[in-house]
């Protein structure tokens, strides 16, 4: 990542250039249909491309959130471009910009327990080129053409279930069971982000053991605002002086957090039955 003085342009073929205000709401369509844009013209493969959907996600949702501090009078364009050999993707929003200093520091403790400041380190380990102009409002990705997935990006796989699972538990984003002494968060929708982490911050409410299990079986994408939420939950539960474990990984998602270092923070098992019997070590 780097900031510049020259023109971020587009170049070859314009693919897409659209503005949308800044509604959180909107945002998962236009990443979809980017991400579907670049498979048509074989820039992705097809299938399983959840590098390039979380570099979309992480610039859309910091030019809504950072950029343009969710103010529903200001929009975010969008620009998708590509030539022969790579593919490009232009977000601007009208916010007052950054500075390189704003950039959390990777290897500071203090970031890895901090529930925000990870999205560009996201889009920085998979594009060939993440720039951002001078002001710090308006970038240029740029990743060469792509026709086979990432070798993390394999299908999902979900365990057999542990426990018993009340008949409407995925009528919520967000299950809460109790599995005797201990609460089991189960996210129950496929994209641990905005959705997801507002229910999962209403749940770690109620969710009140010191003993608690996250499991992510069924989760196949998590964005920087999802890992902040787990981040949220491990020091609430700190305070506690409980402890908390994550079950059922996916591949995609386990990359992810390993990208950002938080795996260091949380203990992960195959399945509900390896995370409890960790839980109640000790008594």
């Amino acid at each position: 990542m780097q900031f510049t003085d020259k023109p971020l342009e587009p170049f070859g073929e314009i693919l897409l250039d659209m503005t949308i205000p800044t509604q959180l709401s909107l945002k998962t369509a236009l990443v979809f249909r980017m991400v579907k844009e670049l498979a048509a013209r074989q820039c992705l493969p097809s299938t399983s491309n959840h590098s390039a959907e979380l570099c979309f996600e992480e610039a859309l949702s910091n030019a809504m959130l950072h950029g343009n501090k969710l103010d529903p009078g200001r929009k975010v364009r969008v620009i998708l471009c590509a030539d022969r050999e790579q593919w490009g993707a232009i977000v601007e929003d009208e916010g007052a910009g950054f500075k390189p200093s704003d950039i959390p520091d990777p290897n500071d403790l203090r970031t890895l327990l901090s529930e925000t400041g990870r999205g560009i380190r996201l889009m920085d380990g998979y594009l060939d080129d993440l720039l951002y102009n001078q002001k710090g409002n308006r970038l240029l990705m740029i990743r060469r053409r792509q026709l086979e997935p990432e070798a993390t990006e394999a299908p999902m796989v979900v365990p057999a279930e542990q426990a018993p699972v009340p008949a409407d538990a995925f009528a919520e984003p967000v299950s809460v069971l109790r599995d005797g002494d201990v609460d089991i968060l189960r996210v129950n929708l496929p994209r641990m982000s905005d959705e997801a982490v507002n229910a999962l911050r209403e749940a770690i409410q109620v969710a009140t053991s010191p003993r608690l299990l996250l499991d992510l079986a069924h989760v196949t994408f998590i964005s920087s605002m999802g890992i902040g939420v787990m981040v949220h939950i491990y020091k609430v539960v700190s305070g506690r002086k409980g402890k908390v474990v994550l079950t059922g990984l996916q591949p995609a998602v386990r990359d992810t957090l390993k990208a950002v270092k938080v795996l260091t923070i949380f203990k992960v098992f195959q399945d509900q039955e390896a995370g409890l019997a960790e839980l109640r070590k000790g008594g």
